[in-house]
Formats: structure tokens, C-alpha cells, sequence
């Protein structure tokens, strides 16, 4: 494959991975309404999804999962600091707040890797870079705020649980891009998953009490498809949009998330967006689009 056409696949697969974490605002709200709280999802959804990932790089990749032990340190510590972190503060987020300041806060992540991408991974960004960073980050929070019928609320402890749920993320995405290229996308979407878990297991129930299990065939149906959806098949992507492109852009991509979860929450739930929130969407596929293409032309220089 072209180089240049290796960018473009991990640009689209940053981005479909975006469109598969949008998706879990609806997967979420039907789980709840059978009777599983957020917080033994937060658990379940990463133990399912990441014991499947698991399953399928041992069966079709084992060979793949032999990393110097230096690697699984790295991976496996990194994954519990970052995505544990993450998942843990976006709850306690929108318990604080509520899911839309939420949203709002964690797409701060994309101005944090822009920043410390220079610095952690000699990626340097533009300034065309950081000008669609701006664009997009003010797009997501019109996008946030547009919504019709939902407020967003600040408090002390909401402020404070998204910017560590944006700085996880963030860190995440860098990890993700020191791993990638070194270990494997697969290996890394694995290993720093139980990570993750190893920390969630410990800290959920010790906050919350004993987890509460899905009840009947559809509930358990339900939290497979929202498994395999947002944590095996999207960290497969996200990880492997990572070892082909830089983790500026990748961070950008990605916030086509809360574009696409707005659009589902218009048609699936009946939730519209005012105009401001319909320029939003804008501003994010400009600043999406605009990364997309700018990594284009740096590679048709390059080479």
C-alpha cells in the first residue's frame, strides 16, 4: 500500500471509530432503562468487549501478543493510567453534571494532544493544525449546547472530572501512538484494555458496591452489541489509525464523535438541535475534513 493511501485509511478508521463510540449514548439509555446502572457498566462493557478483542488477536494473531517485557509493562500500565483514568472521571463527570458539559470538556483532548505531541513524540503540529483544532473544539460545544431540551450545567467537581476525563483520553491517544508503531495496533488495543480493566475491577465496585448484571436475553444481547461496537471493533480501529498517522490528527477525527452522536440523538430519540447547534456540526466537519486533507498534502510533499 501507498503511503499515501495508508493515511487515508487511518484517517477513516479514526473517524469510524468516532462513529462507533457515537454510538453508545443510545446503547447506554436502553441498558439503564433494563436496570444496569452506569457505573457496572463502565465495568461490563470494557470486560466483555475487551475479553472478546482478546480472543480474536490470540486466535488469528497470537504470534503478535509476544512483547518484550518492557512493552507489557508499558501497554498494561499505561492502559490502566489513561483509559482506566478516563473511563472512571467520565463517570463521575456526568454524575456531577450531566452528559452534554461532559462532552463539552472532554473534547478538550484534542488541544492537550496538540500541545504535548510536540514535546512526548516529536510531532510538531502547524499552524494550520492548531487553527483546525480551534475550529473544531468551538464546533463540538456548539454542537453540545444546540442541543434542544438539554442544558449544560458547570460545577466545581463537573470541571474537574472532565478535564481529567479529556486529559485520559488524550493521554490515551499518545499512548496509542508510542505503541502502535512499535508493538502493533492489536497488541496494543489489548494489552492497554486490561489494563484498564485490572483498575476498573478494583475501583468500581469499592465506589459503588457490587456490580449489577444484566437481566434476560435482551439486556445481555444489548451489552454484547454495545461491547463489541465501542470497545472491540473501535479500539481496533482507533489503535491502527494510530500507527499510520500522527496523534494531532487522529485527536481531530475523532471528534466527529459528538457530531455523530448529535445526529443519532435527532433521529433516534426525537432530541433536535437549534441552529447554533446545526453550525457546530459544521465547524467539526470543516475542522475534521481539514485535517484529513492537510495530512494528505504533508505526505504528497514528503514524497
Amino acid at each position: 500500500m501507498r503511503r499515501g493511501a495508508g493515511q487515508w485509511l487511518g484517517f477513516a478508521e479514526a473517524v469510524g471509530a468516532a462513529c462507533l463510540w457515537a454510538s453508545s449514548g443510545v446503547f447506554a439509555v436502553n441498558l439503564f432503562r433494563m436496570g444496569v446502572p452506569p457505573e457496572s457498566l463502565a465495568l461490563l462493557r470494557p470486560v466483555l468487549g475487551g475479553g472478546i478483542l482478546a480472543a480474536l488477536v490470540w486466535g488469528f494473531r497470537g504470534q503478535a501478543m509476544r512483547v518484550p517485557r518492557r512493552g507489557l509493562v508499558v501497554l498494561v500500565a499505561g492502559g490502566a493510567v489513561t483509559l482506566g483514568v478516563f473511563q472512571l472521571a467520565y463517570q463521575l463527570s456526568i454524575d456531577a453534571v450531566g452528559v452534554p458539559t461532559t462532552v463539552a470538556l472532554l473534547y478538550l483532548a484534542p488541544a492537550i494532544v496538540a500541545v504535548t505531541s510536540g514535546r512526548l513524540l516529536d510531532e510538531h503540529p502547524t499552524r494550520t493544525h492548531m487553527v483546525l483544532v480551534v475550529v473544531t473544539l468551538v464546533g463540538v460545544w456548539l454542537s453540545v449546547v444546540g442541543a434542544e431540551d438539554v442544558t449544560a450545567t458547570f460545577g466545581s467537581a463537573g470541571l474537574l472530572w472532565g478535564v481529567v476525563a479529556a486529559t485520559g483520553y488524550a493521554g490515551y491517544t499518545l499512548l496509542g501512538r508510542y505503541a502502535g508503531p512499535r508493538w502493533g495496533s492489536a497488541t496494543t488495543a489489548v494489552y492497554s484494555t486490561v489494563g484498564a480493566v485490572m483498575v476498573l475491577a478494583v475501583v468500581v465496585p469499592f465506589l459503588t458496591g457490587p456490580l449489577v448484571m444484566p437481566v434476560g436475553w435482551r439486556a445481555w444481547a444489548l451489552l454484547l452489541a454495545f461491547s463489541l461496537t465501542t470497545i472491540t471493533a473501535a479500539q481496533l480501529l482507533f489503535f491502527d489509525a494510530l500507527a499510520r498517522i500522527d496523534a494531532g490528527r487522529v485527536s481531530v477525527a475523532t471528534a466527529a464523535e459528538p457530531v455523530v452522536a448529535a445526529i443519532l440523538a435527532t433521529l433516534l430519540v426525537s432530541q433536535g438541535l437549534r441552529p447554533i447547534g446545526w453550525l457546530g456540526i459544521l465547524l467539526v466537519v470543516i475542522g475534521v475534513a481539514g485535517a484529513g486533507l492537510e495530512s494528505n498534502e504533508q505526505e504528497a510533499t514528503a514524497d
